[in-house]
């Protein structure tokens, strides 16, 4: 079973990723009876973490954050993260300095339940494991979810809401970290990468100068979800491209993000007519950006 993952990170013995999207690790991470979501890594590749449910997260809001590490060779049976469990818990994000996990949860702040998803963030120990989750801050937040937190190397957080004052029913956002490790009042990413339609789960690279992002029934769109990139240029972002049916198809494609050596583009596929659950896909990025005109 272990040697069926097949991951292109750091960990040693693990193969590189496939040309064209195939299902990551089947039976393994892919399960046939739950969802999966996002998946991130930390920077040295030992450390996997995603989401899982037995529903689906937009209708039933219910998720938990596993993970899996590379320990002698082969990846450990995946295991509920110390931070998860409890409440509904979904798209994890390491920082590019593997110090903090960012996630979304819908978790009581400061006492008082909400109904409402809304950003978190753990910091590793030194001893390796990780501390208590930390609510975002009011000023980022609205009554409205916020979800799929994403961060560069300054600490500028990227992420997805449905609040009031964007261009369609859900828009990219960002929000600058303050010196006293606080986070701003949330900022729109404009019209390059927002539109009438939906945009949401954003994955910005470490030096914050590519976004890739999935959004909705676009007219250049291939099917339900599309996955897109936008390169942010001298005078802002530049208008974002469709990455091609080398990866989108007539199916729904979203929840994207990179492999730490950006040489692997992870992803969930989903199949609503029939419904079958979602599965996370892999794909080696190789030209995939420069031959839609982003540069990675």
């Amino acid at each position: 079973m272990f040697a069926a993952l097949a991951l292109s990170v750091a960990a040693p013995a693990v193969a590189s990723a496939p040309r064209t999207p195939e299902v990551l690790a089947p039976g393994f991470i892919s399960l046939p009876d739950q969802e999966e979501y996002r998946i991130a890594f930390t920077p040295d590749g030992r450390t996997a973490f995603w989401g899982v449910s037995t529903g689906f997260f937009p209708i039933d809001r219910q998720a938990t954050i596993v993970y899996s590490e590379w320990r002698h060779g082969r990846w450990t049976e995946p295991r509920v993260a110390s931070f998860s469990g409890q409440y509904a818990d979904i798209d994890p994000f390491v920082s590019p300095d593997g110090r903090r996990l960012f996630f979304s949860s819908i978790r009581p702040v400061n006492g008082v339940p909400r109904d409402d998803v809304e950003m978190w963030v753990v910091e590793r120990k030194r001893d390796g494991s990780w501390g208590e989750p930390r609510h975002l801050g009011a000023a980022v937040h609205s009554t409205a979810d916020e979800l799929y937190p994403s961060v560069d190397a300054e600490g500028t957080l990227y992420f997805g809401s449905d609040r009031e004052g964007g261009y369609g029913g859900w828009d990219i956002w960002r929000s600058r970290l303050r010196r006293d490790g606080t986070y701003g009042p949330a900022e729109n990413l404009g019209p390059a990468i927002n539109t009438e339609y939906w945009e949401f789960n954003p994955h910005i690279t470490p030096d914050g100068r590519t976004l890739l992002f999935a959004s909705i029934n676009r007219p250049d769109g291939y099917g339900s979800g599309d996955l897109y990139a936008a390169r942010r240029g001298r005078w802002g972002w530049e208008p974002a491209r469709n990455l091609g049916p080398r990866v989108n198809t007539e199916l729904d494609e979203y929840h994207p993000s990179l492999s730490p050596d950006h040489d692997t583009l992870y992803f969930v596929r989903h199949q609503y007519e029939p419904f079958v659950p979602g599965d996370l896909y892999h794909v080696r990025v190789g030209r995939l950006l420069s031959d839609v005109g982003v540069c990675d």
